[in-house]
């Protein structure tokens, strides 16, 4: 009779197991996980409970002990999603250390708010490292798309995007990644609309910094694009304020002066006609697409409140 009741009790603690074991505790998105050097797999297990990537202590140690893994787990940060303990427990002791961490530049930021960023995230010591880098002649040789701006910095063409780097990458294999993604972004067809309408790249990148700085919606941004490139047509001076701050550094919410207004620069497209010298800012993908694809109307001004 003992024998056979621990039969059952083993049988039916075997099913909770293998239930527990096989078990997920939902969460939305990514968990990032710690394991400190010379933790044991009981403060793991506590340290997993609390913050809630599993639900059982005891199931997680007892299936340590059932694949002998006490020695396996090694420390570092992991990167862990919603999983089952067994899942959990395989990773920790594959030791599927995360390396890498992520960046996120917000569409419309300039090299320097990049550079801040970047400064600010720990990933750089000083904003020169990447301003110095961010230049078209030093990925001249990867992107022939640059070797017209090979004397240009790389204003323009830094694509504004999330991107998961390794945390040992260098500015030049972070600025290498969003030339890529440039690159892919831009598709042929655009390009192609590009060389049909007789404009360059460059161009086109200039004007959607500049709808970019401007406009908030897409399809406003094709409407304002469209008296953009029509005041050009006709020589007519752009008047955008967003290009004179840019080099001033105003934030873009604050009126300008009639004083800054009489500044003498390119870049102020109240006193020189056509495009400023460079783009103003990183644009993103609808800013880019409302440059290239215009919207005609028979207007000539717009007001962005």
């Amino acid at each position: 009779t003992i024998i056979i009741l621990l039969v059952i009790i083993l049988f039916f603690a075997g099913i909770i197991f293998m239930f527990d074991l096989k078990s997920v505790v939902e969460f939305e998105g990514e968990k990032e996980f710690v394991i400190v050097p010379g933790e044991s797999v009981g403060e793991i297990a506590f340290n997993l409970v609390e913050q809630e990537v599993i639900h059982s202590e005891f199931t997680f140690k007892f299936y340590v002990w059932i694949k002998g893994w006490q020695s396996s787990i090694q420390a570092g940060t992991y990167i862990l999603t919603p999983m089952s303990i067994a899942d959990v427990t395989k990773t920790l002791a594959v030791g599927k250390v995360d390396n890498e961490i992520s960046l996120k530049f917000i569409e419309g930021w300039a090299m320097k708010d990049m550079a801040e960023y970047l400064v600010e995230e720990d990933v750089i010591e000083s904003t020169d490292m990447f301003l110095n880098t961010a230049k078209a002649e030093n990925f001249t040789d990867e992107f022939k798309f640059l070797e017209e701006v090979s004397t240009r910095p790389l204003e323009g063409f830094l694509f504004p995007d999330t991107y998961r780097v390794f945390k040992d990458s260098s500015v030049f294999d972070i600025i290498t990644r969003q030339l890529e993604n440039f690159d892919q972004k831009l598709t042929s067809a655009m390009r192609t609309e590009i060389r049909a309408q007789g404009k360059n790249i460059y161009e086109v990148l200039i004007m959607a910094s500049i709808i970019e700085a401007e406009v908030q919606t897409d399809e406003d941004r094709k409407l304002v694009s469209g008296v953009l490139w029509k005041r050009l047509d006709v020589d007519m001076a752009l008047q955008v304020d967003s290009s004179l701050k840019y080099i001033i550094g105003k934030q873009n919410r604050n009126a300008l002066t009639f004083k800054e207004l009489e500044i003498d620069s390119e870049y102020n497209t109240y006193r020189y006609r056509g495009l400023p010298p460079t783009p103003i800012n990183n644009p993103g993908d609808s800013a880019i697409r409302a440059a290239i694809y215009p919207k005609s109307s028979g207007l000539w001004f717009y007001l962005s409140d």
